[in-house]
């Protein structure tokens, strides 16, 4: 007789989840608690999602996948049967891992997904930043254009490029860029066989900072590297240094960035990522008032390719790791 599951999907923002059950089914018979639409056009709150458990009985769920909702301790310590908690997506800082880990709960991540998209985020963010392509078209739309009000701009292929942290991502910004001719340095203090990566110079923080003409940030989330960029890191930077953010928006802190801005220090900025919840607030920011500054709301991951492998990959893993549980 077929095992019985229980999956639970608290937020998604695909329009189904047919690619994820098909993968499912294999395991046996499915059942599944679809918390997507509890609130409309909302990610479900923490306790929205405990009741809602609660009145179908499914608090015994083997696994659960999340994208935005939040799941701290409070939301993990009821699940009483659950082997694995999928984040659709790399980072898993809205996952307290370290309970579910503690608890005995697998939690997985898509490591591989959107590489490419935002690595080609990362290099049009660059390049629209160094060569002031954003400022040019909106003087253009209002009739305004002066070369005066776009120089100085830098010869791409002349500058040093910094990248923070050197996961997939970077990695991939890294091979993209060689063919500009840039310099290209990097800072991550936890990347073994430094020496297998040809044209790339590993250097500290502070040398990071001080040579860079480009600052990417690709670092995770985390107690260690929140507000990495900061005042005290910007007064270490190039004067006229960009900086261009496609991670986290909590690995900048605004109000330093927007100060180095109004100076001068910092020339210009391109940034997919700010520190609010939702995109839709980024409006609010006091950066969007600078023209030095570009801001995408969280899109670098997009492309309808991403989304396809994105879910695809996701049903694999979680399918995977409910039949290791059953061994």
């Amino acid at each position: 007789m077929d095992k019985h599951y229980k999956i639970i999907f608290t937020d998604y923002y695909f329009p189904d989840i047919k690619k994820e059950i098909n993968q499912l089914e294999k395991l046996g018979e499915i059942e599944v608690l679809d918390c997507n639409h509890l609130v409309d056009g909302e990610v479900a709150s923490e306790d929205q999602l405990l009741d809602y458990l609660k009145e179908n009985n499914a608090l015994d769920a083997d696994a659960v996948f999340v994208n935005h909702a939040h799941l701290t301790s409070k939301y993990i310590s009821q699940l009483t049967n659950c082997k694995v908690i999928l984040r659709y997506g790399i980072g898993i800082d809205n996952i307290d891992a370290k309970y579910a880990r503690k608890k005995g709960i697998k939690v997985s991540n898509v490591i591989d997904y959107c590489i490419d998209e935002v690595a080609e985020n990362t290099i049009a963010l660059m390049i629209g930043t160094v060569r002031r392509i954003f400022v040019q078209n909106k003087l253009l739309r209002i009739q305004q254009f002066d070369y005066e009000k776009v120089k100085p701009i830098r010869r791409f292929s002349g500058l040093t490029v910094g990248l923070l942290a050197f996961g997939n991502i970077a990695r991939k910004v890294t091979e993209i860029l060689k063919a500009f001719g840039v310099k290209i340095i990097v800072h991550d203090p936890y990347v073994d066989y430094k020496n297998s990566f040809n044209r790339v110079e590993f250097v500290n923080l502070e040398e990071l900072l001080k040579r860079s003409d480009i600052i990417s940030i690709h670092a995770p989330l985390n107690k260690e590297t929140y507000h990495l960029i900061n005042q005290e890191t910007i007064t270490k930077m190039k004067e006229g240094v960009f900086i261009i953010n496609t991670s986290r928006g909590g690995l900048v802190d605004e109000e330093a960035l927007y100060s180095g801005l109004k100076i001068g220090k910092i020339a210009g900025a391109g940034l997919d990522v700010l520190e609010y919840k939702d995109e839709n607030d980024y409006y609010k920011s006091k950066l969007m008032e600078l023209d030095n500054v570009f801001i995408t709301p969280h899109t670098s991951w997009y492309s309808e390719e991403a989304i396809h492998d994105l879910q695809i990959k996701a049903g694999k893993i979680v399918y995977r790791e409910l039949l290791k549980a059953e061994d």
